[in-house]
């Protein structure tokens, strides 16, 4: 594993969510997930400036690691004690308004004429409003928006000066462990 204390990591195609000041310890079971389970022997870790937010750059396809997790998740849903969500990114880009749009033209492709999107922003540490985001992004993508129901979902997180984008069906590409458990019982 390699850990990036005093350089946080700059380029990042995954974002593990912990409890607050429990980073150390979500760190240590991302590693065991996927360096040693899943055989990644080139995984980055990194502390970002949230409390209760790991950035990981993985070898291995983002998505594929969610998914191959969350089967691991279903029969052992107490394995995970401190990484609780992991959110896959496509392309990890300098936090400013027009690399956000360029970004977005590069994302279009992905969703057909035929159909619907939205975009969901998260944001912490920035001075990026909610809403200029959004505007940023839909008004690259020539298609009509669906807020309720969307065919693809265009997800932009915002964590300081670096943001995560990836067109993501937030039930299948993102593994929350706490809506798992919730859903179990």
């Amino acid at each position: 594993m390699q850990t990036c204390e005093g350089n946080l990591l700059r380029e990042y195609n995954l974002l593990v969510a912990c409890p607050r000041d429990r980073e150390r310890a979500a760190k240590s079971e991302v590693q065991y997930f996927i360096g040693d389970l899943l055989g990644d022997e080139d995984l980055h870790i990194s502390r970002t400036p949230i409390s209760g937010l790991i950035s990981c750059k993985t070898s291995l396809d983002p998505f594929e690691v969610v998914h191959r997790l969350r089967e691991f998740a279903i029969e052992n849903p107490y394995q995970f004690r401190y990484s609780i969500r992991f959110t896959p990114f496509e392309y990890c880009v300098e936090s400013n308004l027009e690399t956000i749009a360029e970004v977005a033209r590069r994302l279009l492709e992905k969703i057909s004429e035929d159909e619907t999107f939205r975009v969901t922003v998260r944001r912490r540490h920035t001075n990026l409003e909610h809403m200029e985001v959004v505007e940023v992004v839909a008004h690259e993508i020539p298609r009509t928006v669906n807020l309720d129901n969307p065919d693809k979902n265009i997800w932009v997180e915002i964590v300081g000066e670096w943001t995560g984008m990836a067109i993501l069906k937030e039930e299948d590409d993102i593994l929350s462990i706490m809506t798992m458990r919730d859903d179990q019982y």
